[in-house]
Parts: C-alpha cells; sequence; structure tokens
C-alpha cells in the first residue's frame, strides 16, 4: 500500500450478515440522547464548516499580493460569506441525517438501508441549492464528496471480493490506474464535449490545453512563477539522478 493513502481492511463480508455501521454512532433509538446527538452533529457541521474555510482568507490575500488585486477586501467578505454557508448546510445535513437515522433506525429499518434514505433526504435539503454563494459552496462540496464516493465505491468492490486487490485504490498500481481513468474521462470532455463541464473547471482547462496552443513561451504574468518553473524543471532530472528529485529539493529548500 502507498504510503500517502491509509489502508483499509479487506476483510469480506459475510453473505447474509447485517452490515455494520459506524461504531461512534449511539442513536439507536429516538429518545433524548438521540436528540443530544443530532444536535451535537449539528455543532460540529458549524465548526468544521468554518475550520475548512478559514484557510481560503489567507489564500485570498496571496492571490491578490501576487497578482496585484485590488480587490482583496472583496475576495476576503466572498470567502467569509462563503465561510457561513458552508457551516449552516454542513450542520443543516448533519442534523437532518442523524436524526432521520433516529427515527429509520428505531422503525427498523438497518443494513443502510436508514443511511441511505436520510443522506438522499439531508442532501436534497442541506445541498441541493445551486445558485449564489450557497450553490457555489454545495457545487464545491457535493463533486468532492462525489470523487470520495467513487473511490470508497472501488474499495467496496475490492473488499467484496468483486476486482481484484491489485485495483484497489489503496495501492500503488490501483491507484495509477484510477488516476488514468479520472484524466482520461476529464480530457475526453474537455476536448470534445466542453459544454458539459462548468465554466469554472472549463476555465482551468482552457488555460492549460488551449491557450497553450500559441503566444509567447514567457509572458510578463509568468515571470512571477519563474522560481518554481525552474524548480520544476530541475526536478525532471530526479527521474534519472535520485538527489534532483522534487522530494529531496523541496526538503533542502524548506526542510524535512
Amino acid at each position: 500500500p502507498s504510503r500517502d493513502h491509509p489502508t483499509i481492511s479487506m476483510t469480506p463480508v459475510t453473505p447474509g450478515a447485517p452490515l455494520p455501521f459506524h461504531a461512534i454512532n449511539k442513536h439507536h433509538f429516538w429518545d433524548v440522547n438521540c436528540a443530544l446527538s443530532a444536535l451535537r452533529g449539528f455543532r460540529n457541521g458549524v465548526n468544521t464548516g468554518v475550520r475548512v474555510r478559514i484557510p481560503y482568507i489567507f489564500q485570498a490575500v496571496i492571490y491578490a499580493l501576487i497578482f496585484k488585486d485590488g480587490k482583496v477586501a472583496d475576495r476576503v467578505k466572498f470567502v467569509l460569506k462563503q465561510m457561513c454557508f458552508h457551516g449552516r448546510n454542513l450542520a443543516l445535513f448533519v442534523g437532518i441525517y442523524k436524526s432521520i437515522c433516529c427515527v429509520l433506525r428505531n422503525m427498523g429499518f438497518k443494513n443502510g438501508v436508514e443511511s441511505l434514505v436520510a443522506g438522499y433526504i439531508g442532501g436534497f435539503i442541506a445541498f441541493g441549492e445551486s445558485r449564489g454563494v450557497s450553490g457555489s459552496v454545495n457545487n464545491q462540496i457535493v463533486l468532492y464528496l462525489f470523487a470520495r464516493g467513487m473511490q470508497g465505491f472501488v474499495q467496496t468492490l475490492v473488499k467484496n471480493g468483486t476486482i481484484p486487490a491489485a485495483l484497489s485504490t489503496t495501492s500503488s498500481w490501483g491507484f495509477r490506474n484510477f488516476a488514468g481513468i479520472v484524466l482520461a474521462l476529464a480530457l475526453f470532455l474537455t476536448e470534445y464535449h466542453p459544454d458539459t463541464l462548468g465554466s469554472g473547471f472549463m476555465s482551468t482547462m482552457t488555460y492549460l490545453y488551449h491557450k497553450s496552443d500559441s503566444g509567447p513561451l514567457i509572458s510578463r504574468e509568468d515571470r512571477n512563477f519563474l522560481p518554481f518553473l525552474g524548480i520544476v524543471l530541475v526536478s525532471l532530472a530526479g527521474y534519472v539522478f535520485p538527489s534532483l528529485s522534487m522530494t529531496n529539493i523541496t526538503d533542502k529548500l524548506l526542510g524535512k
């Protein structure tokens, strides 16, 4: 297994056995403890949403300084709005999810049915908005969770023995295949069906793959990144000379 990806248990699931839910879940029945569990989940959702967005404030300031953008105040305000919506939407989802799970488990639903139903209802309500600041936050969250969900689905197939363990995304070979499939799909859509991709995503893809078809090798804007370009070019020799690998270069420049 790759050191960059945590390993998971590959113990096969016994056919017919009930699927376990996470041991930390205590909301088996709809009582005061279940309600408190949902409230604590709501609280943790707010905390997590705020915590995740804090680095974006610094990112907005640094971006403004590098590109000499005078709208730094507007960028910070937008990030603060995203922080509030992220906290609210995530808190709302966790609260709804845990509450519905409490009810359904008390009614006898199990084996993941309650989780799927609660997740769908919670996602529909809390993350369903697609416009405005809330929509931009939800788009990021839903796409991120989709990627994680697909990776988890692959791992589930490995765990159940449906596909070979060599294709596990926690293995070096498996992750390389996973990366190849994802990038192949993304570039196929970029080249032949760009209208199916988001405008923000396509803006980046256009810059990478289409605007590079012409123009100067080093533009005025590119000069801001010359030190990093130099590091990357030198690191390419690391495939032949290990002492020049990106890991060694960054360790020497920045420390381990």
